[in-house]
């Protein structure tokens, strides 16, 4: 086996389309990066506010310039694939020779990765809606969704190597040693976890918190996470400070350790059900986009997560309704933790570096 010694990652991220591509893609590179590979993330200019952090992650990034004319653009993409084929064969070459390309992208297909083929010998696609056809080596989709082992029959070449299921879900290696010295839950609620991922444009966090306020519970202690794309920061800081026993952290680095002092979370889906799922965290969880609805459903079909619904269809109500009846429930609660702790064990990053590896160049 071998080990990639430069590896391109093509992704962006944005208020509307989350940031959990760029987390997993971050996560990828870090655990390459532990074997010598360096990583170059091509990110269009609209995502190149999120450059210092790949920076601070000591990787190196190069934005890919947006058209004056959008053209062919897409909600997922401000111009025509073509356009954004070329422009990525071109920063390719002038970066230098690499061994891998890594695609985390829902306006990019097969029709532009085998553009990429003539510079880079494998590709590795990050995919989670098979909806469309990859000319890739590797296919990850580190999602629970039912008939995963054929939903990629048709859309990948025979060759092609699946990696599915959450066993190769991409996590920060703090999940895995959080895991490791993680105390027996208590049944009882006691403090609660509100994330909806980095950007939460339609601001669920606030019904979150005014799901809170209804229940005017004593002794339950609150922790809200945002991101530093989080549109309505100061709405949500506001209703922090109007509840007692609340603390409201932007952009939390130490996710692990707050998932992991908590008893239940409220969020969403993505790549969060399994930073949840490592330290069997009972979820009351609503889905903020189409893609991750398959996800929450297979999940609540496992036990692991209190699934209410489209996030559009729940109020405030209902979600206090929610913690309510689990805060009666300590058996549903344990049943919960331990569904979701069997699912993932933190080791994913390493599993996807290992199928990279056994693949020649």
């Amino acid at each position: 086996m071998s080990a990639a010694k430069r590896v391109v990652f093509r992704v962006d991220a944005s208020i509307e389309m989350g940031m959990g591509h760029l987390m997993r893609c971050l996560c990828l590179a870090n655990a390459l990066a532990e074997g010598g590979t360096r990583a170059l993330f091509l990110i269009r200019s609209h995502a190149a506010k999120l450059a210092t952090l790949i920076e601070a992650n000591g990787h190196a990034v190069r934005p890919l310039p947006d058209p004056e004319q959008a053209g062919a653009a897409t909600s997922w993409l401000p111009t025509s694939w073509q356009h954004d084929a070329e422009q990525t064969g071109q920063a390719i070459s002038e970066a230098g020779a690499a061994d891998w390309l890594v695609v985390d992208h829902y306006g990019l297909d097969a029709r532009w990765e085998r553009l990429q083929r003539t510079q880079v010998p494998r590709i590795l696609v990050i995919d989670d809606v098979a909806d469309r056809p990859h000319d890739c080596d590797l296919l990850l989709d580190q999602n629970l969704v039912a008939a995963m082992e054929t939903r990629y029959a048709k859309l990948v070449g025979a060759t092609c190597m699946p990696l599915l299921g959450p066993r190769y879900a991409l996590l920060r290696p703090q999940f895995a040693e959080a895991r490791r010295q993680l105390p027996p839950r208590s049944d009882e609620l006691r403090r609660i976890l509100i994330c909806h991922g980095g950007s939460d444009p339609t601001n669920e966090t606030a019904k979150a918190l005014t799901a809170i306020r209804h229940l005017a519970a004593n002794g339950l202690a609150v922790d809200v996470v945002i991101g530093p794309s989080n549109p309505h920061g100061s709405e949500v800081a506001a209703l922090c400070q109007a509840l007692p026993d609340v603390e409201l952290h932007r952009g939390a680095d130490d996710m692990a350790g707050l998932m992991a002092r908590a008893d239940l979370a409220i969020g969403a889906g993505g790549i969060m059900n399994w930073e949840r799922c490592c330290l069997g965290l009972p979820t009351i969880a609503t889905a903020i986009a189409d893609n991750q609805v398959g996800g929450l459903t297979a999940l609540a079909r496992a036990g692991a997560v209190d699934y209410l619904g489209h996030a559009g269809t729940v109020d405030s109500a209902q979600l206090a309704d929610a913690i309510a009846a689990l805060r009666r429930d300590a058996g549903r609660v344990r049943a919960m933790g331990a569904a979701a702790l069997s699912l993932v064990d933190g080791q994913g990053a390493d599993r996807v570096r290992a199928a990279m590896s056994s693949l020649p160049f």
